[in-house]
């Protein structure tokens, strides 16, 4: 053991010398380049959560379930950064090992089994020196598009495809934002795929350092996706929501999305302080295709906001979720059990306890199958977080 660590010893020694040899070349002045590895970042977090679940008409239960995520984001040069980001994640019943595109939690059950990775994120920014404002990103990311609230699009959703943001001051008060995503839903070798244009504008209005108004809009064409499957990463036929219809072939019943998704939204937010920081946003969704059971809107305030040891936040909204706004795989998977036709209230309050570890409590007050000739039913939630970020 002890030859092997000098040999170790020496091993590294050299890699070390070679390497200055390298960095003393590049310059004329012996001044070392810096490597991409030199503006690494290093970031994650890790969430114990427990959840308490009670819906009309059938078992309440509790769990206790993890989050575990970590990430590298080096910059490779001035002009291209990557995001790599593992998380966990829970695989159930015929997914062929997917793992699930609004949750990264794991449930702790199963006689203390181990539980699976998945790659959360992986993409390329590319933000030309020559235009400042521009990002243009590949891969899987962050939701490129301005969001408020949740009730469209679930916070653990990371879309796969290409976006574009371009954001540029107008005037010392005005910003413009304009940001677009190109994203495939479902890729296929049979018929035509199912992919997911956006655009979207917006003016964020500065009237003082602490205070702003956002409004704008945003366009989403669902391509290719009526009559075809519903969007289930579980391969359960499972349309979250959605108004179907049925395509049989032999024994085998498959569900087909009965509507296009053409759904134009209009959003809004006010920030300002009164000793607080004070929120307020909005935002109303309409699809273009079906007469009915085709809109959603959202309304919410928050107040206060996480910094140092002993800063807090408090917020409140109110969500109606139609039947036919949204594809159902994409919401909010909380709210109601997630999906499309529910409406209800979300109570929300963090505190943060120490530097980088918080405390968070969640709870939904909602109602699912709100659709008329539906039956209405009941759906309450609490989750109770502990948060550590690093």
């Amino acid at each position: 053991m002890k030859q092997q660590g000098k040999w170790a010893l020496a091993l590294l020694a050299a890699v070390g010398f070679q390497a200055a040899r390298g960095d003393q070349a590049a310059g004329s002045n012996a001044v070392a380049s810096s490597s991409w590895y030199d503006n690494l970042k290093i970031k994650g977090d890790m969430r114990y959560r427990f959840d308490d679940v009670q819906q009309e008409g059938k078992a309440s239960y509790e769990r206790d379930r993890i989050r575990a995520r970590i990430g590298l984001f080096p910059k490779i040069n001035e002009d291209v950064d990557v995001g790599i980001r593992l998380g966990t994640d829970q695989p159930v019943g015929t997914s062929n090992g997917q793992g699930n595109p609004t949750s990264n939690n794991q449930t702790l059950t199963s006689e203390d089994s181990k539980k699976p990775i998945f790659l959360d994120l992986g993409y390329i920014d590319w933000h030309p020196s020559a235009m400042k404002g521009l990002d243009l990103i590949g891969g899987k990311m962050t939701n490129p598009l301005i969001t408020e609230g949740t009730y469209l699009w679930d916070p653990d959703v990371t879309p796969e495809g290409l976006a574009v943001k371009y954001h540029v001051d107008l005037a010392d008060t005005v910003e413009l934002l304009v940001n677009g995503t190109y994203q495939w839903l479902n890729q296929s070798t049979t018929s035509d795929s199912t992919k997911l244009y956006a655009g979207q504008l917006a003016l964020n209005f500065k009237p003082s350092s602490d205070s702003h108004i956002t409004v704008g809009g945003t366009y989403y064409n669902f391509a290719n996706i009526q009559g075809a499957g519903v969007l289930d990463w579980q391969n359960a036929n499972n349309a979250y929501g959605n108004s179907t219809a049925k395509k049989i072939s032999g024994t085998t019943t498959n569900l087909l999305y009965a509507d296009e998704f053409k759904v134009v939204e209009g959003f809004a937010e006010a920030g300002f302080d009164v000793g607080l920081p004070v929120t307020f946003y909005g935002a109303y969704s309409k699809n273009n295709d079906p007469s009915s059971n085709n809109k959603a809107y959202i309304a919410g305030v928050k107040i206060g906001q996480l910094g140092a040891p002993n800063t807090f936040l408090v917020g409140y909204d109110y969500r109606q979720v139609e039947k036919d706004v949204f594809p159902g795989a994409l919401p909010d998977d909380d709210a109601w059990g997630g999906g499309t036709d529910g409406k209800g209230h979300k109570l929300y309050a963090s505190y943060q306890i120490l530097k980088n570890w918080e405390l968070d409590l969640t709870y939904w007050i909602t109602q699912k199958s709100i659709a008329s000739g539906e039956s209405e039913t009941d759906y309450k939630h609490l989750m109770v977080d502990l948060m550590a970020r690093f």
